[in-house]
């Protein structure tokens, strides 16, 4: 049960929300698993049923006919989250700090050849 610790897993989701679903039947083959998308998606969550299930509805606004256990939803981020803009960190970064990790300015100067 360690090494499952660190896996992102929400316990519930908020009506809103975008989430993705697991696409359990590619697990049964495994040419399928290969080929297929591991998840479908993404679906804005519509409701929490009293069993936990989620009723989920595309962007477009289709309500999907069955709703999908808990289980099976993992988090949609995209990829202009802020969580994974590597473009920010960069920027706060100055352009000297930046040139000084690459190339560390040595006190002994060599003597040319």
């Amino acid at each position: 049960m360690r090494r499952f610790k660190h896996r992102i897993q929400k316990t519930t989701y908020n009506v809103g929300d975008l989430v993705l679903v697991r696409n359990s039947q590619v697990e049964d083959t495994l040419s399928a698993m290969k080929t297929q998308p591991r998840y479908l998606g993404p679906y804005r969550v519509v409701e929490r049923t009293s069993n936990g299930n989620y009723v989920v509805q595309e962007l477009d606004g289709t309500i999907l006919a069955k709703p999908f256990a808990a289980f099976r939803i993992m988090s949609y981020i995209s990829r202009d989250d802020p969580i994974l803009n590597h473009d920010a960190i960069i920027d706060e970064i100055s352009e000297d700090e930046l040139v000084e990790e690459i190339a560390p300015e040595s006190e002994e100067e060599e003597a040319p050849i």
